[in-house]
């Protein structure tokens, strides 16, 4: 049955990021009915910020995503609007920054190494990181000729070229694939290193665009990262909270999305149909396609090609006490990145993990840490089938190997106070080669179906890119002339 008539109803389905702001920036500037479809029991999709009391203790622990960059500036004018500026907290300026494993021990990154190339000469020449050969070859970088051709080019290429396979295996694959989970053969350095590419073109060599800017961050670039007081759950329940009359369905499944009457009709699990004159779709591009198949079968397979990749998160709370002798050596660090061939070497499951506390403010008591393990990535879905029991005993195995962990009482495994598991099947889409030329398809293809898209499937994957996308879809469903 038909739930209720069009009108002018928009519904957007997904209640995450994208389809908050979405419903946000609508109702600013429109009093249309707006219905808010979420198949979890939550809003926030992959932000989910949770407050944890410990011992009469409170620790926040973020089960996804738990920062946002700051040189994007669509999050800190989203949390201006939203009148919570003055929560947005900054990374800890006196932590250590980023750490990478190379033979088994954690070095810091280089002082200056940016995402895949150094800026500064000197901390670059001097770390353990990479070899003698390897330090030569990549400090050539400035005199190589700068590739002129415009054919796409996978990032693992780009960095091979212009540095060296070393510098690609023992830095830029584990920082890349600590954002994208990706494979750095596949994707496209276009489209996930685009300011390096763009680097080369215009300055002739990466290095030498990096200090023409003054790069003056290392490793995951930390000091351009922000967050909230509340953990960034902060953001998504503002923005539901400062939404008036919105028709919110959570725990709702969407079956189908059809040409119907009223322009287009959601069918929902429920056995119920909701008319609608426009839709959001606000959801990952492999789920977005599962819903379009039968009425827009073109869209659906245009919209199956965007890969995306399965992630684990699993959350521990440790003493310190437990960290003594990796703090002694470098100090309080926010994480570190496993390169794959040190995965392989010493069978680890984790791909990188990070010290939350360490991160931000008021997060743990002092005597404490919160530790987030992460698995999964590229072709790495089977992790996400085993039980909780299992992938925490696995990441342990592995915080133990690295940092190493003090052993619990007795001789026993156990050593934290806390855990938990959070899983994210097919979060984190993959901008392989060829992925422009897909979008472009998509978005024709959606302009002729009437339907709107939006999200880090994309054009960009972290919240800024997020937000941008939602607030671009209500633009234009305003004004379908605006540019």
């Amino acid at each position: 049955m038909v739930e209720e008539a069009a009108e002018e109803r928009v519904v957007i389905i997904g209640g995450g990021i994208t389809g908050l702001t979405a419903a946000y920036r609508l109702r600013q500037k429109s009093k249309r009915p707006i219905t808010l479809i979420e198949s979890r029991d939550r809003v926030g999709g992959v932000i989910e910020s949770r407050t944890l009391k410990i011992e009469s203790h409170d620790y926040m622990i973020e089960s996804g995503a738990d920062s946002f960059i700051t040189n994007k500036p669509y999050a800190l004018n989203l949390a201006s609007d939203l009148g919570i500026q003055s929560e947005i907290v900054k990374v800890n300026s006196e932590g250590g920054g980023a750490l990478v494993l190379k033979d088994g021990v954690l070095h810091r990154v280089p002082d200056g190494f940016v995402m895949l190339a150094p800026s500064k000469f000197l901390p670059f020449a001097c770390s353990p990181v990479i070899s003698l050969k390897g330090k030569m070859r990549a400090l050539l970088e400035p005199f190589l000729p700068a590739r002129r051709s415009s054919e796409e080019e996978s990032l693992a290429s780009f960095v091979r070229r212009r540095f060296g396979s070393e510098v690609l295996e023992g830095l830029a694959q584990p920082m890349v694939a600590g954002v994208y989970v990706g494979d750095a053969e596949k994707l496209s350095a276009d489209e996930v290193a685009g300011r390096f590419v763009d680097m080369e073109r215009t300055s002739g060599s990466v290095i030498a665009g990096l200090i023409k800017v003054q790069e003056k961050s290392s490793g995951a670039r930390y000091g351009l990262f922000a967050s909230f007081r509340g953990g960034l759950g902060k953001l998504c329940q503002t923005l539901l909270d400062k939404t008036p009359e919105l028709d919110l369905r959570l725990s709702s499944h969407v079956d189908k999305v059809e040409a119907g009457q009223g322009r287009f009709r959601i069918r929902l699990s429920s056995g119920q149909d909701i008319a609608a004159a426009h839709v959001i779709l606000a959801i990952p591009a492999r789920q977005a396609a599962s819903l379009l198949d039968s009425s827009f079968p073109k869209l659906a397979a245009a919209l199956a090609e965007v890969e995306s990749a399965s992630s684990a998160v699993v959350n521990f709370v440790f003493a310190r006490q437990d960290l003594k002798k990796l703090e002694s050596r470098v100090g309080r660090s926010f994480g570190a990145v496993i390169p794959a061939r040190e995965r392989a070497e010493h069978k680890l499951d984790i791909m990188a993990f990070s010290f939350a506390s360490n991160k931000y403010p008021h997060r743990a008591p002092d005597d404490h840490v919160v530790v987030r393990a992460f698995l999964g990535g590229v072709g790495q879905a089977h992790y996400l089938e085993k039980a909780d029991d299992e992938l925490v005993e696995l990441a342990l195995k592995d915080l133990r190997k690295i940092l190493p962990l003090a052993e619990g009482k007795n001789g026993t495994t156990r050593s934290y106070i806390y855990s938990s598991v959070h899983r994210w099947p097919v979060s984190m889409p993959q901008y392989n080669l060829g992925h422009r030329l897909r979008i472009d398809k998509i978005e024709k293809l959606a302009d002729e179906a009437g339907l709107f898209l939006a999200g880090a499937s994309y054009a960009g994957v972290g919240i800024p890119d997020c937000i941008k996308s939602a607030e671009s879809c209500v633009k234009k469903l305003i004004d379908p002339n605006a540019k």
